[in-house]
């Protein structure tokens, strides 16, 4: 019986750290930043863009399927072929300043890809002064 009982906990130990190691592998976004601040920005330009630069840190091929932005007056812009374990890329995001009124502004960009969170935001902020 001890033995019966040591070997099912052995057996669920293992199942559990199988489990634990195959979510560590596969695609993964590691952002340098997932945050970026334009400050203050003249609100007759036309638009303002910043760069979000990554590396898949995961041990299979990064594929971004979709964006979806809180915004039209933000685009998104990125490689659309595989980017390989150790791979780096980099996600543009645009923001047509003159398309919406003057001050505050906080936007989300939501990344869909084929990693296991299988979503990350960015954020652009700033402030639109006339």
């Amino acid at each position: 019986m001890k033995k019966l009982l040591l070997v099912l906990a052995f057996s669920i130990f293992n199942f559990q750290f199988s489990i634990a190691q195959a979510q560590a592998q596969g695609p993964h976004f590691a952002f340098e930043s997932t945050e970026f601040d334009f400050g203050a920005i003249d609100h007759s330009l036309p638009k303002v863009e910043c760069r979000f630069a990554f590396t898949n840190d995961g041990t299979a091929p990064l594929v971004i399927t979709r964006t979806l932005t809180s915004c039209s007056c933000v685009k998104v812009a990125y490689d659309k072929k595989p980017i390989p374990p150790g791979g780096r890329g980099e996600i543009v995001v645009t923001y047509e300043v003159n398309k919406k009124e003057a001050g505050v502004f906080y936007k989300v960009i939501e990344i869909y890809s084929n990693s296991p969170e299988r979503r990350n935001n960015l954020i652009v902020k700033g402030n639109a002064v006339e």
